[in-house]
């Protein structure tokens, strides 16, 4: 590939203010090869992001093109990205999943986390009800189909003793693919509880699991919790539940121990279905590095870097179900006892033909596979995200996203704009309404 010389603008978008949320133009420039995001707010000047390590990579995965499924029964855009969610009539792409986040209280307080300090707890408001939940089943049915994959989330949702009832419920209106995201606590010490989730009907746990070595879960969650995300897996192997692992990647904490991760799955395929990879993001609390942090481009060069050659950094596509620079995935299959991406398989016209519109970020690639070559057995998804704060923010990506998340008023917002924050933590809510 020719590379692009430093200064040059590969494109023009919008984004906000990381201090008042405004909406701001913005530049994706070109600097010794790295590709960073420039703008300029009129009260608050000029603000420039690290984005991806390598241009022509850049270009490479922004140049995969999908075609548009457009939301069902969208609501009117008035005030424009991002205070218009709803999802508004400028979105471009339906939902292939839907968070319900069940709870804003935690059995733990992780540094990571924004919901985690004792104030926000001591603030958090009473647990939706039942009555309120199959308002939000019904509503997402409605603008979805029962086709999308639902995630409940918190908070903790295993801190609710009715969590299974909830499960119950949203199968019931005739959502298959429930998954419970989870810190896995109570489902390490409560196998009990874990099986009336199964038989309630949970399609699978999401569950974090942020390296190796307890020192990692001392500096991301507060203490060393790794036994307890061991037995977290093994209750699910002995109850049947599979697994995708959940791992919030900061660099000098555990960017180093991605490629161990991806042999512990390996190694453990029979309960563990996926890895998803999530570089940090600012979220109120926890202060991300903003000069260089890590982009999905870094993981995917140091993931393949660490996979003892299984993986190059071009095995990597991007999900056609968002947009290209939102997320990305392969596959690893086992053929002929060989262990090998999918991506190495297919063409990008076979990955077109074969893409499913409907298939969440994590089943893109195990449904083409399952298509393509019903022969093997089932592989291991690893994903990627991209997530954007107030510093990364672009609202042509945002116009695009299919992760949503939605609340007690049935609107479907995109996971982004749900947990934008400014640098001091404070929600466009809580912020004077600026012109753009």
């Amino acid at each position: 590939m020719q590379s692009v010389e430093s200064n040059v603008i590969l494109s023009n978008t919008e984004s906000v203010c990381p201090v008042c949320l405004r909406v701001v133009p913005a530049e994706i420039v070109v600097w010794e090869q790295a590709v960073y995001q420039k703008k300029v707010c009129p009260e608050h000047g000029l603000v420039t992001t690290y984005l991806w390590p390598d241009v022509d990579h850049y270009q490479w995965m922004k140049d995969f093109h999908f075609p548009f499924k457009k939301p069902q029964g969208p609501i009117a855009a008035q005030e424009g990205c991002p205070r218009d969610c709803g999802l508004c009539t400028s979105h471009l792409r339906h939902p292939t999943l839907v968070e319900i986040e069940l709870t804003q209280r935690c059995n733990m307080r992780c540094p990571v986390c924004f919901m985690a300090a004792d104030e926000a707890q001591a603030a958090a408001p009473d647990d939706p009800d039942m009555l309120a939940f199959e308002g939000m089943y019904k509503a997402i049915l409605a603008k979805t189909g029962p086709e999308i994959s639902i995630q409940l989330t918190g908070g903790e949702p295993t801190i609710r003793k009715d969590l299974p009832d909830i499960v119950r419920l949203g199968r019931r209106c005739g959502f298959n693919a429930i998954e419970v995201n989870t810190n896995g606590m109570v489902i390490a010490h409560d196998r009990a509880y874990l099986e009336r989730l199964a038989e309630a009907g949970i399609s699978g746990i999401y569950l974090q699991f942020d390296g190796l070595t307890g020192e990692v879960y001392e500096k991301i969650r507060g203490k060393d919790i790794l036994n307890d995300k061991l037995k977290a897996i093994e209750n699910c192997r002995a109850v049947g539940v599979q697994v995708v692992l959940a791992m919030t990647v900061i660099a000098g904490v555990n960017h180093d121990q991605m490629g161990a991760v991806l042999d512990f799955a390996l190694q453990n395929r029979d309960v563990i279905a996926g890895i998803a990879y999530q570089p940090a993001f600012g979220s109120g609390r926890f202060e991300v590095a903003a000069h260089r942090r890590l982009t999905m481009g870094d993981v995917i060069f140091q993931l393949a870097e660490q996979s003892q050659g299984l993986l190059q950094p071009y095995d990597f596509w991007p999900l056609g179900c968002s947009h290209p620079l939102c997320d990305t995935a392969t596959y690893i299959v086992e053929e002929q006892g060989i262990q090998k991406p999918l991506t190495r398989l297919i063409t990008k016209e076979q990955y077109a033909d074969c893409f499913d519109p409907d298939s969440p970020q994590g089943s893109v690639f195990p449904d083409i596979a399952d298509k393509m070559f019903p022969h093997l057995n089932p592989g291991l998804s690893i994903v990627i995200m991209n997530f954007m704060d107030a510093m990364s923010m672009d609202l042509k990506r945002l116009r695009e996203c299919s992760m949503t998340v939605t609340g007690p008023d049935g609107r479907i917002v995109p996971f982004c704009v749900y947990q934008l924050t400014n640098i001091d933590g404070k929600k466009m809510s809580e912020l004077p309404h600026p012109s753009r």
